[in-house]
C-alpha cells in the first residue's frame, strides 16, 4: 500500500505531539498532521486531500459526532475513526449511527496505537479499494455512453463534440477538448470543447515541439503517441506555463489521450479533473482504450467520407458524359447507369433498376443485342451498332461495348460498358459514300469521255509528226503528255486514293529500275544509281502498285525540276529508322519550300501537274511512312523515306 496520509484532530497538543509519533512508529506508511480543534481540521480537509481522518469525541464548540457529520455531508466515503477516552456504549453507538468507519477507545501502552494503526490501514485500504471500482465503473460508464455516442455520430465534428460534452459531464471531470497539430506551426489547435472552460483555450498556447508549451501533457502525447499525464497541476514543473490559468478554473489534473489509428495521428484528447492525481493506471488505460474508440471511429467516417466524395465524384463524371454508361447483370438487367442513360430510356433513377436492357431496343434489333450480350459474356468484351429507343420513340443508332466485370475474387458480375451516339458519324458515312459514288461516277467519266478523245489526239498527232517535222506539233505533244498525266493522277485520286492492299516483301533496287523504265525516255541523258547498301538487297514490307506509283512520281517530278540530263541515285537507308532516299544533282528546293511540294496543286514547273508529290506523300502516309524533303549530297534535292518494316 502506497503512503496513508491521516488528519489527527483533538484539543490537547501534547497528546497530539504523542500520539502522532508512537502511530508513525507503528507503520513506515502512516504520514500523521493534525489539527486542535474541530474547525481547524475542516479547514485543513479542505486544502488538503487525506486518506483518513482521527478524532477526538469530547471537544469545544463541537464534538466529534459533530464533525463527524460535517465530514459526511461532504466526503460520504473517507475513512473517519472516532479514537476517544469517553467509552460509554451510547457514544460508540452514535459515532456509528452518524457513518463512523470505526470507534476505538484510548488507553496506555503502544498496544492502542497498533490497533489502531492497524484499523486505519485496514479502513483505508478497504476505501481505496471501493473507491477504485466506484472510479473504474464510472469510468467504463463514460466509455460506455461515449461508444453509444460514436455509433450514431454521422461526423467527424460530431465524433469530437460528443465526446467531449459526454466526458466534461462526467465527475469528476471539468473540461475537455480535442485538437489537431498544424504540421507548419507545430501548434495543437482546438477543434471542439465543453465544460468549465470560460476561454482557457483561448489564453493558452499548447505546441508539439520541444519548447516550454510543448513540455506538458498534449505535446507528450503528440511526440510519443501515448497517454500523457499531470497529476498535480500545483506542483507539476512541467505545467508551469498553464498553471495559473488551469487553477483559476478548478483544474487539478489533466491527461492527454493521442487518437492514433493504423500510424495516423486524427487528433488528441485532453481531459481535466477537478481532482489532483485522478488519473491512476487503470484510468489510464480505460483512457487509452477510449482514445482508440474514437480514433477508429474517426478513422470509419474518415474512409465513409472519402469513399461519399469519391462516389458523387465517379457519379458527376459518369452524368458529365454525353456517352450511355450502363452496368447490367448477368441476365441483361440493368443495375447501374449514368444521368445520359437514364434520360434517354425516360425512366427515372428508381424505376431504371432491374429493368430489362433489351426492353431499350427495337423488337428487330434485340436478337443481335442479346448474342452481343452473351459474346460479352463469354469472350471478355463485345461491340455492336443498334438503335437505342428513346422515351420519344425516336430511334438513335450508337455504338455500344461491353466488357465482362469481376468482383475481387474474380466470379463473373455482368458486364459495365458504354453507348456512343453515332447519329453524326452514320449521317457522315453516308456522305462518304455518296461521295466515294461521285468519285466513281467522275472517274468514269474521266476515262471514258476524256480519255478517248485524248488518245485520238495523240494518234492523229503521231500521223502528222510522221508525215511533216513542226514546232507546233512539238508543243501538242507535249501538252497532251502533260493532259495524259493528269488524267492518270485524278483517276488514281478518284479510285484508289489511300487504300492500301496486302503487303508484299518488295525490292527497293528492283522496283526503283522497274519504275524508272517506265518514267525516263531512252533518248536522254538521265541516269539512275541504286546503291542499297547490301549484297543481297533487302526486302521490305508495301503494296507493290502503290509502291510503283510512289517511286513513279517522284522520278518523273525530278526529271521535270532537275532537267533530262538529271543524275539520280536510289540509296538504304538503315540507321535509326529503316527506309530509302532518291537524291539528285539537279538545283534543289529552297528550305523555306520543302514542306509545301506535298500540298496538292503546288508546282514550280510549267510542265508539272501539281499532284505528283502529293499523291506520293498519300501512300506514304497510307503505309504509315515518314518522307521528308532536305539537300541532297549532289547540291539537289533529298527525298527520304522512312519506317519502312523489313521481312526478316
Amino acid at each position: 500500500m502506497t503512503s496513508i496520509l491521516v488528519l489527527h484532530i483533538d484539543d490537547e497538543p501534547d497528546f497530539l505531539d504523542v500520539a502522532s509519533e508512537i502511530l508513525a512508529q507503528q507503520s513506515d506508511q502512516l504520514k500523521i498532521i493534525t489539527a486542535a480543534s474541530a474547525a481547524e481540521g475542516l479547514d485543513k480537509l479542505a486544502t488538503r486531500s487525506v486518506d483518513c481522518i482521527i478524532s477526538d469525541y469530547r471537544m469545544p464548540e463541537k464534538d466529534g459526532i459533530e464533525l463527524l457529520k460535517a465530514v459526511r455531508a461532504e466526503y460520504p466515503d473517507l475513512p473517519f475513526i472516532l479514537f476517544t477516552g469517553e467509552g460509554s456504549e451510547a457514544v460508540a453507538s452514535d459515532a456509528i449511527a452518524a457513518g463512523a468507519t470505526d470507534y476505538l477507545r484510548k488507553g496506555h501502552g503502544t498496544e492502542r496505537y497498533a490497533l489502531l494503526a492497524n484499523r486505519i490501514e485496514n479502513a483505508v485500504e478497504q476505501y481505496r479499494t471501493n473507491q477504485r471500482a466506484a472510479e473504474l465503473e464510472r469510468v467504463r460508464a463514460l466509455v460506455s455512453n461515449i461508444d453509444q455516442a460514436l455509433i450514431r455520430a454521422s461526423s467527424l465534428s460530431e465524433i469530437k463534440t460528443r465526446v467531449c460534452e459526454t466526458i466534461s459531464d462526467s465527475e469528476p471531470y471539468r473540461f475537455a477538448w480535442i485538437g489537431e497539430r498544424d504540421p507548419e506551426t507545430d501548434r495543437i489547435e482546438p477543434q471542439a470543447w465543453a465544460g468549465v472552460e470560460d476561454a482557457y483555450l483561448d489564453t493558452i498556447v499548447v505546441t508539439a515541439d520541444n519548447s516550454p508549451t510543448g513540455q506538458g501533457p498534449a505535446g507528450t502525447a503528440v511526440r510519443k503517441r501515448r497517454i500523457a499525464t499531470s497529476q498535480n497541476i500545483q506542483a507539476d514543473p512541467a505545467f508551469e506555463v498553464w498553471r495559473e490559468e488551469a487553477l483559476d478554473r478548478g483544474y487539478r489534473s489533466t491527461a492527454a489521450v493521442p487518437l492514433e489509428y493504423n500510424d495516423t495521428l486524427y487528433g488528441l484528447l485532453c481531459v481535466y479533473s477537478s481532482r489532483s492525481f485522478a488519473f491512476a493506471e487503470d484510468e489510464q488505460a480505460l483512457l487509452s482504450e477510449l482514445g482508440n474508440s474514437i480514433s477508429h471511429a474517426m478513422h470509419s467516417l474518415k474512409i465513409r467520407d472519402e469513399l461519399r466524395a469519391e462516389r458523387t465524384f465517379i457519379d458527376q463524371a459518369l452524368d458529365s458524359l454525353a456517352d450511355i454508361f450502363y452496368v447490367i447483370d448477368s441476365a441483361g438487367t440493368v443495375q447501374r447507369c449514368n444521368e445520359q442513360f437514364a434520360t434517354l430510356a425516360g425512366y427515372a433513377d428508381e424505376k431504371i433498376s432491374d429493368l430489362d436492357a433489351l426492353s431499350l431496343f427495337p423488337e428487330e434489333e434485340r436478337e443481335g443485342v442479346s448474342e452481343a450480350i452473351e459474346e460479352a459474356l463469354t469472350t471478355g468484351q463485345s461491340t455492336i451498332e443498334a438503335e437505342f429507343r428513346t422515351a420519344a420513340g425516336k430511334r438513335v443508332p450508337h455504338e455500344f461495348t461491353a466488357d465482362r466485370l469481376t468482383d475481387q475474387d474474380g466470379d463473373l458480375i455482368g458486364l459495365v460498358g458504354t453507348g456512343r451516339d453515332i447519329s453524326e458519324r452514320t449521317r457522315r458515312e453516308r456522305e462518304l459514300q455518296d461521295q466515294k459514288e461521285q468519285l466513281e461516277q467522275f472517274a468514269a467519266t474521266v476515262s471514258h469521255d476524256l480519255r478517248n478523245p485524248l488518245t485520238v489526239i495523240q494518234g492523229r498527232l503521231a500521223l502528222l509528226q510522221a508525215e511533216q517535222s513542226n514546232e507546233h506539233l512539238a508543243v501538242i505533244e507535249t501538252a497532251t503528255d502533260r493532259m495524259e498525266r493528269i488524267v492518270e493522277d485524278l483517276l488514281w485520286l478518284a479510285r484508289e486514293q489511300q487504300e492500301i492492299g496486302s503487303l508484299e516483301p518488295v525490292s527497293i533496287d528492283t522496283a526503283a529500275e522497274a519504275a524508272w523504265k517506265l518514267v525516263s525516255d531512252p533518248a536522254d541523258e538521265a541516269e539512275l544509281y541504286c546503291d542499297c547498301g547490301a549484297d543481297t538487297q533487302p526486302l521490305v514490307k508495301a503494296d507493290t502498285d502503290q509502291f510503283r506509283h510512289l517511286l513513279e512520281n517522284l522520278f518523273r517530278n525530278t526529271i521535270d525540276h532537275a532537267g533530262r540530263d538529271v543524275t539520280v541515285v536510289v540509296g538504304g537507308i538503315f540507321a535509326d529508322a529503316t527506309g530509302f532516299y532518291i537524291e539528285d544533282d539537279g538545283p534543289g528546293i529552297p528550305a523555306e519550300d520543302r514542306e509545301k511540294v506535298f500540298e496538292a496543286g503546288y508546282s514550280t514547273s510549267e510542265s508539272g501537274t501539281g499532284l505528283g508529290l502529293n499523291i506520293v506523300k498519300r501512300v506514304a502516309d497510307a503505309h504509315g511512312w515518314d518522307i521528308c524533303a532536305t539537300e541532297s549530297s549532289m547540291g539537289g534535292t533529298r527525298f527520304e523515306i522512312t519506317g519502312l518494316e523489313l521481312v526478316e
